[in-house]
């Protein structure tokens, strides 16, 4: 799997205020007086002291990411690019993860596991679409799909698209994360370099079933598991780069499921001519209409609730008149 450099993201709170400015020819008199007085603050020096602007750093992306890189060139023989998926069951909720049993060196009756979720470099000539869905069969043994999202992204639309597509749910990659890997890994003459993974979100249906004779013979060790959120939490331990990437498209799923439920969608979909089985929800179309309904029930409820309070008010100025 790699360890990541990357660090979690800072938070920082930045200012565009320039410090002011003292020319050379400034007089006596428009230079502050200084108090000598310690315990006393002279009003005029104080508002004239220069505010010192926050450090701001250049590289600093969205909360989300950890900060960019400097520009740079790899060549072919130092690079290599791979794709990985966090698998949901929409239905349940559940996330699918992958781990390897070991011995433990200290206690060779105890078994460790190494918990992690499927990835992969990518084949000569194929997509890292590709690699992805081939990567999830390959090492969890489920048949899987992309699970459509709402997300950002700057991928733009093939000229003969609509604008408002670009609304519509996808499945473009949720993240990418850079590690290295060691000098000599692949044979004695190798550099080393840096592997970028692109994430995806897949899903798999009720009745997904874990199918043999999909690994190759490195990965024949590992075992599918269904977990919840919670439990994939603490599993990739908290804070690592697979847990982010767990919690990030979990929550992606929760926002897509609650948006493409609500009112406001349903409209936005008619005015284009869509409705939600024209979206290849797949499996999550179930629970994607559950929401709206849920939804709706929600916002009766509370139509009617505004409405008994009205009467009531009604009835209270009526008796009072």
């Amino acid at each position: 799997m790699g360890t990541s450099r990357s660090t979690l993201p800072v938070h920082i709170t930045s200012t565009h205020d320039h410090p002011a400015t003292v020319t050379a020819s400034s007089s006596q008199s428009q230079i502050p007086h200084m108090n000598t007085n310690p315990n006393r603050t002279s009003r005029v020096f104080a508002n004239r002291v220069p505010r010192i602007p926050q450090p701001v750093n250049p590289l600093a992306l969205s909360p989300d990411s950890d900060d960019g890189v400097p520009d740079r060139l790899w060549f072919s023989q130092d690079f290599m690019l791979g794709a990985g998926m966090v698998i949901i069951q929409p239905t349940t909720g559940k996330i699918v993860l992958l781990r390897e049993g070991y011995t433990d060196p200290r206690d060779t009756t105890k078994i460790i596991y190494s918990w992690f979720l499927p990835k992969g470099r990518k084949d000569r000539d194929e997509s890292l679409e590709q690699t992805a869905l081939r990567e999830a069969y390959e090492e969890s043994g489920l048949r899987v799909s992309f699970l459509p999202l709402l997300i950002p992204n700057h991928a733009p639309l093939p000229p003969d698209l609509h604008p408002d597509v670009y609304y519509l749910p996808c499945h473009e990659p949720i993240c990418i994360n850079l590690h290295k890997w060691a000098k000599k890994r692949n044979n004695p003459n190798d550099y080393g370099g840096e592997y970028l993974t692109h994430w995806y979100v897949g899903q798999i249906p009720d009745d997904a079933r874990v199918e043999q004779g999909t690994r190759m013979d490195d990965e024949l060790g590992y075992e599918t598991c269904l977990v919840t959120l919670e439990q994939a939490l603490g599993l990739l331990r908290p804070g690592s780069i697979l847990a982010r990437i767990v919690r990030k498209a979990y929550a992606l799923w929760l926002e897509t499921r609650e948006r493409l439920g609500s009112p406001e969608w349903q409209k936005f979909l008619a005015e284009m001519g869509h409705d939600l089985t024209s979206l290849g929800l797949g499996p999550a179309l179930g629970p994607v209409l559950a929401s709206r309904e849920r939804q709706a029930r929600a916002s009766a409820s509370a139509a009617s609730l505004s409405a008994s309070s009205s009467r009531s008010r009604n009835r209270t100025r009526a008796g009072s008149l």
